[in-house]
């Protein structure tokens, strides 16, 4: 907020200005082939495109640093993405008390099996001055395939689509055990995949911390939440057969079985690779269908 000198009359003491300075670089390659033999003909297709910014000013000058009051997980300074993750690195878990006793640098109310946060500047206390910038939120290395093919009478389509590289972040009923208000879980049950891979005494290199009820310091943002979120996804397939002159008003009679966004190969860890998240949303649904398409004389 800029301050408004009091003599202009307005209500307001400050106004919102425009400040700092971005800058984007992109790139697009595509390529397709089409080609027939006798009776076969096919088309193969590709498309790969990325594109990149960086914050060049995030106040008045390029040594200026924003952290957002309304989303203190991201940050800018010169250089790095204008959409970021902005949280805390760490070094495992604590495993028993007699470790966490001889930690200074850690928050109120640790417990065996909570997330062991790194202390940045060395300074014996966990505050905001030890988080770090995790890395970009934006997808990489966007691509996407299509192939056709036709051999008399049957047809064959499909579309493929993909992210190279993009790192999610784990949430809500997505990533947390027991996600309550202290007292009961109002909001559903911890997912499976979360109880196998949680911290218990006798697995101490789990994925997850332990499980929690109510508020807790491992909801915090930190590099225990990201995960690898590439993927490739079949987008739509179709296979189709066409029969000509069925009757003498029917000049072809096309049948066909579509299949969308049934197949996903990710190594992500939630539920959908292309939405972080975790409360109040649901992956996308694969979708089959028959259908039939007539022409008439």
């Amino acid at each position: 907020d800029f301050p408004v000198p009091p003599l202009t009359g307005s209500y307001y003491l400050t106004s919102s200005v425009n400040i700092g300075e971005v800058e984007n670089k992109g790139w697009e390659i595509s390529a397709k082939w089409t080609d027939q033999l006798d009776e076969f003909s096919y088309s193969i297709g590709g498309m790969l495109f990325d594109n990149r910014n960086q914050v060049l000013k995030a106040g008045y000058n390029t040594t200026d640093t924003l952290i957002f009051k309304g989303t203190n997980d991201r940050i800018w300074y010169r250089g790095i993405p204008i959409n970021n993750y902005y949280g805390y690195r760490t070094d495992g878990y604590f495993q028993n008390q007699e470790e966490i006793d001889a930690t200074a640098a850690k928050f109120p109310n640790t417990l065996p099996g909570d997330i062991k946060y790194v202390d940045q500047n060395g300074d014996g206390i966990l505050n905001d001055e030890d988080r770090a910038y995790l890395g970009d939120t934006a997808p990489h290395f966007n691509y996407s395939v299509t192939l056709d093919m036709r051999y008399k009478n049957w047809d064959f389509s499909l579309l493929g689509q993909g992210v190279g590289k993009r790192v999610g972040r784990l949430g809500g009923q997505e990533g947390y055990p027991v996600f309550v208000d202290g007292g009961s879980n109002n909001l559903g049950a911890p997912r499976q995949y979360y109880a196998d891979n949680r911290w218990t005494p006798e697995t101490p290199n789990s994925r997850f911390p332990r499980v929690w009820t109510g508020s807790s310091t491992n909801t915090y943002l930190s590099d225990v939440w990201l995960s690898d979120a590439s993927f490739f996804r079949i987008k739509s397939l179709q296979l189709g057969y066409t029969m000509p002159k069925v009757r003498n008003n029917i000049r072809n009679l096309r049948i066909y079985f579509n299949a969308q966004d049934f197949l996903t190969f990710t190594n992500w860890e939630g539920l959908e690779p292309e939405r972080d998240g975790g409360n109040g949303a649901y992956p996308r649904m694969a979708t089959y269908s028959v259908g039939f398409q007539v022409t008439l004389f």
